[in-house]
């Protein structure tokens, strides 16, 4: 008596290969879907010298990859503008950037789009939807009617209030807590610890409590 040998259709690559990307494979293997609706292939990423101790190996360039068949994507990189760099080639070949989401909560009719990675102990509220390509770190809450935009980088511990309006390529930094209702406009970033209090203008830099506008000089 033989029996089949069970096939994975689908091959995870994860754009990216330091220590942010290897904690991405670990939460990717504990998805339930691993070895069942995919696998973990390996990582995407040019840099030279890199220092990669996972057992999965590098794989290509995401700059020059050519999509397979069965390849699926999971983009673990930090900074918006290194995310539309580094998924640009792949998407212009249609790739198929899939939401992870092993141990998120959500409300009713919360919208997610292509490309979402989201850390254990990420909740978010009724009616909240959220942009490509946005990851939110562990333990972040996110309440009702919030919307957010793509390419954004949430990171731990961060609190944003009902009906708040995060724009496209927003960095927010841990323990920040937007206020309900705030708006924050695109490519701005909120510092670590911040209170947001009132709308923040696109690219704008703010820090503190309550938070305000601040410039590297």
């Amino acid at each position: 008596m033989t029996t089949e040998k069970k096939t994975v259709p689908n091959r995870v690559l994860i754009v990216g290969a330091g220590g942010f990307a290897r904690a991405t494979a670990s939460l990717a293997r504990s998805d339930l879907a691993f070895g069942t609706a995919w696998d973990v292939k390996g990582f995407l990423d040019n840099r030279t010298g890199l220092h990669n101790p996972s057992d999965l190996p590098i794989v290509g360039d995401p700059l020059t990859y050519q999509v397979q068949e069965g390849d699926i994507f999971v983009c673990a990189l930090g900074g918006p503008a290194a995310k539309r760099q580094y998924s640009a080639n792949l998407r212009k070949q249609g790739a198929n950037f899939i939401i992870l989401r092993p141990d998120l909560t959500t409300g009713e009719r919360v919208q997610l789009s292509p490309g979402g990675l989201f850390e254990r102990k990420v909740s978010l509220g009724p009616d909240v939807q959220v942009g490509e390509l946005v990851t939110i770190l562990s333990t972040t809450i996110v309440g009702y009617d919030v919307t957010i935009g793509d390419y954004c980088q949430i990171a731990s511990f961060v609190f944003i209030g009902g009906g708040a309006r995060i724009g496209n390529d927003v960095v927010i930094h841990p323990h920040a807590t937007i206020l309900p209702g705030i708006t924050i406009g695109d490519g701005a970033i909120v510092g670590a610890g911040s209170v947001v209090i009132r709308d923040v203008a696109p690219g704008t830099t703010v820090m503190g409590n309550p938070a305000k506008p601040f410039s590297f000089r």
